[in-house]
């Protein structure tokens, strides 16, 4: 093979997942079972890139590649794998195959992967580990989900107050020797109450015999182990961290919690918002079954259709003036669209708000009173263009203040539900980006029909 061939095919076998023609010729080498060329590709990408790829194909192609991996990089990949992707691999391995891929992981990504899998599968994969490891991640699976406890890492560098510089980095090194991104040295007393921190800069200038206490940070930044994990992301986000001690009640270190894994945080919490404001599971993924995508949507459809099902009742009780002016069936909907789209606007900024730790009881006022002139502001100025507009068209000035008066009524309802609706499902303790739109929804179409036929009917006499 000459220099340029060999480029071409070195090249060939570069991760490029957005490319929709080398997914293609990719898939096509995996249904062919070309070895050669899967293991170059294996062997010539990061492990991330890797796991993109295999995203991307169904179950059984990703398999087929993930077994031409070494335990190694099985375990680098598996990491990189969405939950549900890696609970599937994982039923397909026997314990043989199990236990060098979990030898590899960390603690954290054991205990992760341990939690999706089944008790059975669990409960093998536990006694194949060695006794202290197994007692670990067994204790660590006891704090509840999405919580620092189980977000956390037990393997961390500490030496006491006590301790002389040389005997904390001799400390440091035997942790190092089996953990990856240690980033700070961890100072408790002889009970193993965190006292600080020291940064590995500053431990290595320091004289040799120096005491440890000498260069503690005391602005230590502990988590209780029962803190939420968006409260976790929050104070990592606020505090510019890179790590943080994990405490127990008695504030004793038993973990750590690095940025990486806030990384991840971070982007599934974003994730579960959006999916949840549009009604859809955050489990749902690309390579979930069309059976539980349906399963999982379908509920909320049918709640949607009980809320329109409201909506529309209003309508029926204005039937005799419909009839009398036909196009105001041809109008209405703009009143309840806008105000639809008025009311997801608001929601959007409140609960973003509220994820974020802005927005809480002490401050709501404040958001209600500016939605309030949001929405005071917004309906005069819609309501005067949609005014107009209908005005141009249909030569009735009683109609155009009839659609001014709905649409600025329904806006300003739209703003007040969406400040308050999402802060209200909140204090109920039920997730307001997976509720909050259905309910806004709901009142700004049952509002507004209700507004502008009841205007209508007020104004029958001038609009006929």
């Amino acid at each position: 093979m000459d220099e340029t061939n060999s480029t071409k095919e070195i090249s060939s076998t570069k991760a490029q997942p957005t490319s929709a023609e080398w997914m293609g010729s990719f898939s096509e080498k995996v249904e062919n079972k070309d070895r050669e060329y899967l293991k170059a590709f294996t062997s010539s990408n990061h492990p991330a890139d890797i796991a993109e790829v295999l995203e991307r194909l169904d179950v059984e192609e990703a398999f087929y590649v993930f077994k031409l991996c070494d335990s190694e990089m099985q375990s680098q990949i598996l990491v990189e794998f969405d939950e549900d992707l890696q609970a599937d691999l994982i039923s397909r391995l026997n314990m043989q195959e199990i236990s060098p891929i979990v030898e590899n992981l960390e603690p954290d990504d054991v205990t992760n992967l341990i939690s999706e899998v089944s008790k059975e599968k669990a409960e093998e994969i536990l006694n194949s580990l060695d006794r202290e490891d197994s007692s670990q991640i067994r204790k660590q699976l006891n704090f509840r989900e999405y919580t620092a406890g189980r977000l956390m890492t037990t393997e961390f560098a500490s030496a006491y107050e006590t301790d002389t510089v040389r005997k904390a980095i001799i400390k440091l090194r035997r942790v190092a020797k089996e953990t990856d991104d240690i980033y700070l040295l961890y100072v408790t007393d002889s009970e193993n109450h965190l006292k600080g921190f020291v940064k590995l800069k500053d431990l290595f200038l320091a004289p040799l015999n120096q005491k440890t206490s000498r260069l503690v940070k005391e602005e230590v930044f502990s988590i209780h182990y029962d803190t939420d994990q968006e409260e976790v992301a929050r104070m990592f986000r606020k505090y510019d961290l890179v790590s943080a001690a994990v405490v127990d009640d008695l504030d004793r270190i038993i973990g750590r919690i690095t940025v990486d894994d806030i990384l991840d945080i971070v982007e599934e919490e974003a994730s579960e918002d959006i999916l949840r404001m549009g009604g859809v599971s955050e489990e749902e993924r690309l390579n979930t079954s069309v059976w539980d995508s349906i399963r999982r949507r379908l509920v909320w459809l049918i709640f949607n259709l009980g809320t329109a099902t409201i909506a529309s009742s209003m309508v029926s009780f204005f039937e005799s003036t419909i009839q009398s002016l036909v196009f105001l069936a041809a109008l209405m909907p703009i009143v309840a669209g806008m105000g639809g789209n008025a009311g997801t606007q608001a929601i959007t900024v409140v609960v973003r708000n509220i994820a974020t730790g802005d927005l809480g009881p002490s401050n709501w006022k404040v958001a209600f009173r500016k939605e309030s002139i949001i929405g005071l502001i917004n309906g005069i100025t819609i309501g005067s263009i949609t005014g107009l507009a209908v005005y141009f068209f249909f030569g009735k000035p009683a109609l155009a203040v009839v659609i001014f008066l709905a649409m600025l009524a329904n806006l300003i309802m739209a703003a007040l539900v969406g400040a308050c609706i999402p802060m209200a499902l909140k204090l109920l303790k039920i997730d307001p980006a997976i509720a909050s739109s259905i309910f806004v929804t709901m009142t700004t179409d049952t509002f507004g029909f209700f507004c502008f036929l009841g205007l209508a009917t007020l104004f029958l006499q001038y609009l006929v």
